[in-house]
């Protein structure tokens, strides 16, 4: 028996959701990239890898390893829907994060610069 239409429908839905999560993943590090301008080649490399590695399973696991144009279409679509709705959205809250990190470690180092200086 064939593949019936609910599941080439169910990894599509899988595909977008990817999409999403590799916008998500890009946008969370967009904020240290900010932050942090000296980290964005580091940030661009653990980005390409780790996504082209999560595409790379979901195809092999997913679509049997087969390329489906429907499969990165979909990823592409999560991307641009993440990107055209929630991105807006979550932009302030990764920069306050970030920010929050950052003087977190600030405040962590007094210490250890005191003890430098020991």
């Amino acid at each position: 028996m064939g593949p019936t239409l609910a599941q080439p429908l169910q990894a599509f839905v899988q595909s977008v959701l990817l999409g999403m999560a590799a916008g998500l993943l890009y946008d969370l590090l967009r904020a240290f990239r900010l932050k942090l301008p000296r980290l964005t080649s580091p940030l661009d490399i653990l980005y390409c890898l780790t996504v082209s590695a999560a595409v790379f399973l979901f195809t092999l696991y997913r679509a049997q390893g087969q390329l489906r144009l429907y499969l990165w279409l979909g990823v592409l679509g999560g991307c641009v829907l993440f990107f055209t709705v929630f991105s807006p959205l979550l932009r302030p809250v990764w920069g306050f994060w970030v920010d929050t990190l950052a003087f977190l470690l600030h405040l962590i180092a007094i210490p250890l610069r005191g003890m430098e200086r020991l």
